[in-house]
């Protein structure tokens, strides 16, 4: 082995081997920056029946593992790919790796795609399952993934739905004038009965880390002109070109033109607006110590030409698998809508050799979708849906 462990990682990698060969299922649940891939590198690297490895991620992911994987030194044949390239993956393996596995196959009530592919391909192998956020908003978000391995302790039930009549409180709400099912309120006590046994969990407190992300909310006074864009698309549903169709058509469009832009068919309008522009410079300047994070590819654009030296980035692609712990100020221009990539995102700086607090600034506008999306996100940690805006809106 070509570097030396931490403590932590060698516990996890012997941890993860007992699980594998006692119950062929192994659930990893560690925080950002806790140098768990090079712990399940390990863990497979001292497994004598494996030789080929399938390690399946997020394409942002993949630099980093493969970084991990040379300062290891491995023996092992490592296949690694994103989710979207699942379906071009040939060849026999002796072992599957499951990263950030609340990306791409968590959803419920329907099976995934993605985990629908797994479990048909590779149900019969060992598995590790890979996480800093497994099930961020509800533990029905556990069913899925375990449901790929054919180890898992649910196998009992053929689905979720027959899942859900034992763990999951189901509700029924109104949706756009029908009722559907809410399976999000699930016993989580009771399901996590039957994940602990495979599962493995780590909590960077217990890492040594000296400080832990600090979200920072910032209210953003926008102009009078973007006020009146957004009123009137409000209003009328229709600025321009631009007509906002389906409750996400106007809460998007809405939310971007907050940023300073607007997605009329395939292209973004600059509105010329710079109230975040300005507002960043004002209070952290244009210097390599600053990161951008950003959701809309119009305001990315606008933002690369704004700064000669900040670091921009999309607040989607960029939430996992970057290493921020040299950024001394990260700032969130406009949040991504998910609950697990907003955990994920924060913790971009952390490291144990930081020397200095991590504050993640988030930026918002009072009474508009970006603050509604931090309501949900950040501070009552659900998804952010359309509704949670429109619903405000007169009728």
């Amino acid at each position: 082995m070509a570097i030396e462990l931490y403590e932590h990682q060698k516990r996890l990698s012997v941890a993860l081997r007992e699980r594998l060969r006692s119950k062929g299922l192994a659930i990893l649940h560690a925080p950002e920056r806790s140098g768990k891939t090079l712990a399940v590198i390990d863990a497979i690297e001292g497994l004598p029946d494996v030789r080929r490895v399938l390690w399946i991620t997020k394409k942002a992911a993949i630099g980093g593992i493969e970084g991990d994987r040379e300062k290891h030194g491995t023996a092992k044949a490592f296949t690694v790919v994103n989710y979207e390239s699942l379906h071009k993956v040939a060849g026999d393996f002796d072992l599957i790796v499951i990263d950030e596995f609340h990306y791409a196959i968590s959803a419920f009530p329907k099976a995934p795609a993605k985990a629908k592919l797994i479990r048909e391909r590779w149900k019969e192998l060992p598995m590790i399952l890979v996480s800093a956020t497994p099930a961020p908003e509800s533990a029905s978000q556990w069913f899925h993934p375990l449901w790929m391995s054919a180890a898992h302790p649910f196998s009992a039930f053929k689905n979720f739905y027959e899942w859900s009549r034992i763990y999951v409180n189901r509700k029924q709400r109104h949706v756009m004038g029908r009722i559907v099912n809410d399976y999000r309120e699930a016993k989580t006590e009771r399901v996590m009965e039957h994940v602990r046994p495979y599962l493995l969990q780590i909590r960077r407190e217990d890492l040594g880390f000296k400080y832990a992300p600090k979200v920072v909310p910032h209210t953003v006074e926008l102009s009078p002109r973007t006020l009146s864009y957004i009123e009137r698309l409000k209003r009328d549903r229709v600025l321009g070109s631009f007509a906002a169709d389906t409750p996400m058509g106007l809460v998007n469009g809405c939310y971007q033109l907050e940023c300073g832009c607007l997605k009329i068919g395939g292209e973004y309008i600059d509105t010329g607006e710079r109230e975040l522009v300005n507002y960043i410079k004002a209070r952290w300047g244009d210097s390599e110590d600053v990161a951008i994070m950003c959701r809309w590819v119009g305001q990315r654009k606008i933002l690369e030409r704004e700064f000669e030296r900040a670091l921009i980035l999309s607040s989607h692609a960029h939430a996992e698998g970057v290493e921020l712990s040299h950024v001394e100020h990260l700032i969130i221009a406009s949040m991504d809508y998910s609950t697990a990539r907003f955990q994920q995102r924060n913790a971009r700086q952390a490291s144990k050799q930081r020397k200095s607090p991590i504050n993640v600034h988030i930026l918002m506008s009072r009474g508009q979708v970006s603050e509604a999306v931090y309501q949900a996100v950040a501070l009552k940690h659900i998804d952010f849906k359309a509704r949670m805006f429109t619903e405000r809106l007169p009728s």
